[in-house]
């Protein structure tokens, strides 16, 4: 049976899923790493935080892109998969953004003020939250609407 769904694959593996991964933990982990900072003071979890954001930022570049591809080739007949993709990719790119912001406030090499502490800790915990809330939606597309695998 051919898929109806003309998922980007390498080397017949779909090429967005494994990459969500990335972002996911890298993100979260950040924020736990503002969380530390937060309560210890050590410069190290600053950087922490910094360094998993810049990644995830990086890694969530690629993990746009095929997610983006896929999202266009969604099957006319699929509506109720094409909303939920659309809700998947709008709260997506919103963490993407508030990890941006967050990233802005990690800037520099000295301690956070209490200030860009507080931005900080608001705009990754909020990102947290889309983050995962975004990756629900994601698993209701593969297991709840069938895209991306052959049934």
């Amino acid at each position: 049976m051919v898929p109806d769904f003309k998922q980007l694959r390498v080397l017949g593996h779909p090429a967005h899923v494994p990459l969500t991964h990335f972002p996911l933990a890298l993100w979260t982990i950040a924020f736990l790493g503002d969380l530390v900072y937060a309560w210890s003071g050590t410069l190290f979890w600053r950087s922490f935080a910094f360094w998993n954001i810049v990644c995830g930022l990086g890694i969530g570049s690629l993990t746009l892109c095929t997610g983006f591809y896929d999202y266009l080739f969604i099957p006319e007949n699929k509506l109720f998969a094409a909303k939920t993709a659309t809700l998947h990719m709008m709260v997506m790119l919103g963490a993407t953004c508030l990890f941006g912001v967050s990233l802005y406030f990690h800037r520099g090499t000295e301690p956070l003020t209490h200030f860009h502490l507080m931005m900080a800790l608001l705009f990754s915990g909020t990102g947290t939250l889309l983050l995962h809330w975004g990756g629900w939606l994601g698993g209701q597309l593969v297991y709840r609407h069938g895209l991306g695998y052959d049934l």
